[in-house]
């Protein structure tokens, strides 16, 4: 009778956990990379290009459409805006990140580069500063892993009205690199080129170099439930100019 008490009670732990790593957190220490991406020597490595096929029902082997338990996930689709092939996120009340798994030197690839177009933003009275209104119609996902076996994440995200290009936004101890944002600019494609490296380092308070692990498109309005509609054209990693 007391091993069934404990072993009920291991998997009610066990069951919280994973819960609160599918509310709180963004490891997923379920997840096993398979067929990362690697670098191939190239000046431009392409992570996510939307005018080739890409499978989203049922991601190949390298790509990962992570779901939260307690949310419904975004509604992903292949779609051409203005002409331009892209993946279209739509958001309400939802959110979930979709990419694919890497293992590429930041310092051979220190530049992050991207298209995006904001159809419809987030509209909330929540305060976007806050857990509460902690809601982006578009972001990018990156995980990173030093030699030391340490981890970090960062978002880069598109703000909704109180951050300006180039300003960090703080959820608890979680950055958010701002790159782009403001209603003025919704229905616009913007290329974006930043500085990965030095946002890692900025946001670690480290000075080591480390791997990219997974880079994932993150559209979420389950917070504010409200709705969004983004459009990603192309993702990829640069060589610094002149290298």
């Amino acid at each position: 009778m007391g091993r069934k008490i404990v072993g009920g009670l291991i998997a009610i732990v066990l069951l919280l956990a994973i819960i609160a790593g599918g509310v709180f957190g963004y490891r997923w220490w379920l997840d096993r990379p398979v067929n990362p991406l690697v670098a191939d020597g190239a000046a431009e490595l392409a992570v996510m290009n939307f005018a080739q096929p890409v499978a989203l029902d049922s991601p190949a082997p390298g790509w990962r459409h992570r779901t939260f338990l307690t949310r419904p996930a975004m509604t992903i689709s292949l779609a051409v805006k203005d002409d331009v092939p892209a993946l279209r996120c739509t958001t309400d009340g939802s959110g979930s990140i979709f990419g694919r798994f890497a293992d590429i030197d930041l310092g051979a690839y220190p530049e992050l580069a991207w298209t995006w177009l904001i159809e419809k933003p987030v509209e909330s009275p929540l305060d976007e500063r806050t857990a509460e209104g902690d809601d982006h119609p578009a972001r990018l996902f990156l995980q990173f892993e030093t030699g030391d076996g340490a981890e970090h994440s960062v978002e880069v995200i598109w703000a909704n009205k109180l951050f300006k290009p180039g300003e960090y936004k703080y959820i608890g101890t979680f950055p958010h690199y701002v790159a782009n944002g403001g209603h003025e600019n919704v229905g616009k494609w913007f290329e974006e080129r930043i500085d990965l490296l030095k946002i890692y380092r900025e946001t670690s308070k480290r000075q080591d170099t480390p791997r990219v692990k997974f880079v994932g498109i993150f559209c979420d309005t389950d917070d504010t439930k409200m709705s969004s509609v983004a459009y990603f054209g192309k993702v990829w990693l640069t060589k610094k100019v002149g290298e």
